[in-house]
């Protein structure tokens, strides 16, 4: 089992990985496919949603970020899922943490509704502008995603560089910080995630599943709803062949 203090995380061999979703919507196709059962909550004070089991050698935790008590919405954002990665780590202690869920893509890069990407290079944030020297970095994130080109090739998803910001719709400054990048996902959660992997010393990666398009005309949030079902069924398809490729026997970080 992985700690946070192995000397070589990439020797980590994953025998536990925790798989943290933002939306019940994204979450329960693969809860409901991998049959996994609820278990009370991983802090009380949380309402967080928690499901576990096992397939083959790997055992699982799912953790959905829950519902906001004042107004029944999920939880979404870099707030939610700061804390959730530091209490999967904290009380789970995975070897692993995959946080799969939605994000908007790019038709300019290739982007289509329903494709996955695994992300690539570093996490970075999209919408936080600090111009104050010394800032800058803490502003644009760049945490590191672990490479896994074979669960890649496994599910048969796309590379891509994953951007975080708290807002569904998005400035000119930041389409102008897209388009230098070269983001493929724009999601809510995945680099405050990587962080605090990255902090904690746990591998990391994010899987995304398109639900609008960033650079298209039609309303951002029109498109999110209209195609969250569909593109969260796809995602529970590509995730679930990833677990069982996860347990199909030991596999070490290196060899993701």
């Amino acid at each position: 089992m992985h700690t946070g203090t192995d000397p070589d995380p990439a020797e980590t061999t994953v025998e536990h990985v925790a798989l943290l979703y933002a939306l019940e919507a994204e979450a329960m196709p693969l809860v409901e496919r991998l049959g996994l059962v609820e278990q009370p909550a991983v802090d009380p004070c949380m309402p967080q949603r928690h499901f576990s089991g096992r397939v083959g050698t790997l055992a699982i935790d799912l953790l959905i970020n829950g519902r906001d008590p004042r107004c029944g919405t999920d939880r979404v954002g870099t707030d939610a899922a700061t804390l959730a990665a530091f209490m999967a780590i904290r009380k789970l202690a995975p070897d692993l943490i995959i946080n799969a869920g939605t994000a908007g893509g790019f038709e300019a890069r290739g982007g289509s509704i329903g494709a996955i990407y695994v992300s690539v290079g570093n996490l970075l944030y999209h919408d936080r502008h600090i111009p104050i020297p010394g800032f800058e970095l803490q502003a644009r994130g760049a945490w590191p995603a672990t490479p896994a080109p074979h669960l890649m090739h496994a599910i048969g998803a796309k590379p891509g560089i994953v951007t975080t910001g708290n807002s569904l719709n998005c400035t000119a400054e930041e389409r102008a910080f897209f388009e230098h990048e070269r983001v493929a996902a724009k999601d809510m959660e995945a680099c405050a995630i990587a962080q605090v992997c990255a902090q904690c010393g746990v591998p990391f990666v994010a899987v995304k599943s398109i639900t609008d398009l960033v650079d298209h005309p039609e309303a951002v949030q029109d498109a999110f709803l209209r195609n969250l079902r569909m593109a969260s069924a796809l995602l529970a398809e590509r995730m679930e062949v990833a677990v069982r490729w996860l347990g199909a026997h030991p596999r070490r970080i290196a060899e993701l």
